[in-house]
């Protein structure tokens, strides 16, 4: 999962990156910019939420993984 940091008093954003990376970032740019404070528009988010943005994708991956289930149960009724 990666991370991005935004200082929205700022208007500043960085990359998508590890936790800790971006971890890092919000520690040195409260340090740098805003004397060690926390700003007031701060945003630490992480990319999971992507994972919903395509509900196609889900419902078709739900469907493959129902289709198998029944497969596997079907065969373990009839025995082949």
């Amino acid at each position: 999962m990666a991370w991005r940091y935004r200082c929205g008093t700022c208007d500043t954003t960085w990359g998508w990156v590890s936790k800790e990376a971006a971890d890092g970032i919000r520690t040195r740019h409260r340090e740098q910019c805003h004397d060690g404070g926390v700003p007031g528009k701060e945003e630490f988010t992480s990319d999971a939420q992507s994972a919903t943005d395509n509900p196609t994708a889900l419902l078709i991956t739900g469907a493959l993984f129902a289709f198998g289930a029944v497969v596997w149960i079907w065969q373990q009724i009839t025995g082949t």
